[in-house]
């Protein structure tokens, strides 16, 4: 039997309960699943606290699994949203949410006891946050995923659950606008 068909026969054990099964299923593919984390993550701790995550939802989400044999491509998909969490959670500031409460805090900040290279930042972050809050959500998330999480377009396709061509033709909206927004 090949590792394949073990591996799908693990998949099939663990969806119907098999505790021990899903053991199984879990040490063999540790390595991959470290290997796609670590590809993303920036440090180690950041790694290890997502493969925790991505066990965790494996073992609550796998009965939602229709297809055993699509297993690869959807623990991939998982991995990738447990990332996407992971770095959102990670932000100082999160987009849309605590926007407000940035402003707030920029406000309070005198600009004139800093260097000015980092006040001109600190405007422009404010000034970029207030652009893409103007933009429909999936596309700021797009810009987010892209240019903050450092994904490619396939891996913003699996996560948001769109084609390639839409994350490409959103990116080139989000940088029109943005150009327009901030020139």
């Amino acid at each position: 039997m090949s590792s394949r068909t073990d591996r799908t026969l693990l998949v099939s054990k663990t969806i119907s309960g098999d505790r021990e099964a899903f053991e199984q299923l879990l040490l063999s593919q540790d390595n991959a699943i470290i290997f796609r984390i670590r590809s993303m993550a920036k440090c180690a701790e950041d790694a290890e606290d997502i493969r925790q995550e991505v066990a965790m939802r494996l073992y609550q989400k796998i009965g939602t699994l229709k297809h055993p044999e699509a297993f690869d491509g959807w623990l991939d998909k998982l991995i990738l949203r447990e990332c996407f969490r992971h770095f959102a959670a990670q932000k100082p500031i999160v987009y849309r949410d605590n926007l407000c409460e940035y402003e707030e805090n920029l406000a309070e900040t005198n600009t004139d006891c800093l260097p000015f290279a980092h006040a001109e930042h600190l405007e422009s972050y404010a000034e970029i946050n207030a652009a893409l809050n103007n933009m429909p959500k999936r596309i700021s998330d797009m810009v987010i995923l892209h240019y903050e999480a450092g994904m490619r377009y396939r891996e913003i396709a699996n996560v948001l659950g769109v084609t390639i061509n839409s994350v490409a033709s959103g990116l080139f909206r989000a940088r029109k606008q943005l150009r327009k927004e901030l020139l």
